[in-house]
């Protein structure tokens, strides 16, 4: 009786001895919506993410066939949405023809749908943006762009992730 006394003691303490990892939230640059000038034809932006990438958490690609995904370091809001709001940035900058505008913002019945399948960092020293769109006419283009990561962790990855947002979206605009 003892023995199995100290036993849940000790457990007991060892559990209070560790400490809880502190969560991390992380923000896209540019993903803070900017009302376009002008009065062009409005566009609604709507990301449509794959399963995986829907979970909240960053993901990274740790070898050829496993992906990681964070559960202490988290998208500071729904990725979609700001997915949505930083393509529609990048694409008002590039195109003023239109504005284009994230779809939980507008009532616009052209709607750019931009499925993405990969967002993530790799094993392999670079970031994946990957996935396609179909625009409201009913074309589509596909996208797959690799930007190499400068440095470790998440941050860098981030800077990354967002360079290979700018690419996919010069990809995208026409």
């Amino acid at each position: 009786m003892n023995k199995l006394l100290a036993a849940a003691l000790t457990t007991l303490m060892l559990g209070a001895c560790s400490t809880p990892v502190a969560t991390q939230y992380y923000t896209l640059p540019d993903s803070q919506f900017e009302l376009p000038l002008g009065s062009g034809n409005e566009i609604a932006v709507q990301v449509i993410l794959a399963e995986p990438l829907n979970n909240g958490g960053l993901v990274y690609q740790t070898d050829a066939l496993n992906l990681n995904f964070a559960r202490n370091n988290l998208w500071a809001a729904p990725l979609d949405q700001a997915l949505a709001a930083s393509f529609a940035n990048k694409l008002n900058r590039q195109n003023p023809q239109n504005r284009y505008i994230p779809s939980h913002r507008t009532n616009s019945n052209q709607t750019l749908k931009i499925y993405v399948e990969a967002f993530n960092g790799s094993y392999e020293g670079h970031t994946v943006v990957k996935g396609y769109t179909v625009w409201p006419n009913g074309k589509g283009r596909n996208f797959n762009i690799e930007t190499p990561q400068q440095g470790d962790g998440y941050s860098a990855m981030i800077q990354s992730l967002n360079e290979g947002l700018q690419n996919a979206a010069t990809t995208l605009a026409y």
